[in-house]
């Protein structure tokens, strides 16, 4: 371009509709407010796409997977645990209902 080209390409510009153009929000104005609640959404979504990046980076991943596999093998023992519980309930339940049932027919 040319320095004349140039020069007209300036002198046909309008300050203020450039300022104007700068400073709009485009698309709807109140979700690209700051604490808009799409822009806390967006910040959250940053910070736990950057969190994950780091984690991977130093090698955090590995420990975040043992945690939740110790998480999900604790669950695991506490319903083996309360099955465990209440198969002794409903024996303890039967034997007393069959001790009764039989002092009962004695009697």
């Amino acid at each position: 371009m040319t320095d004349d080209a140039w020069a007209n390409f300036i002198a046909q510009l309008d300050p203020a509709a450039l300022e104007r153009e700068r400073m709009a929000v485009h698309g709807d104005l109140d979700s690209e407010r700051p604490g808009s609640r799409q822009d806390h959404e967006m910040r959250f979504a940053h910070d736990y796409v950057r969190e994950d990046y780091w984690a991977r980076a130093r090698g955090d991943v590995q420990t975040r997977a043992a945690e939740l596999q110790r998480a999900d093998a604790d669950r695991a023992i506490k319903a083996q645990q309360d099955e465990e519980i209440e198969a002794a309930i409903r024996s303890y339940s039967q034997r007393h209902a069959a001790a009764a049932a039989e002092r009962k027919a004695a009697a």
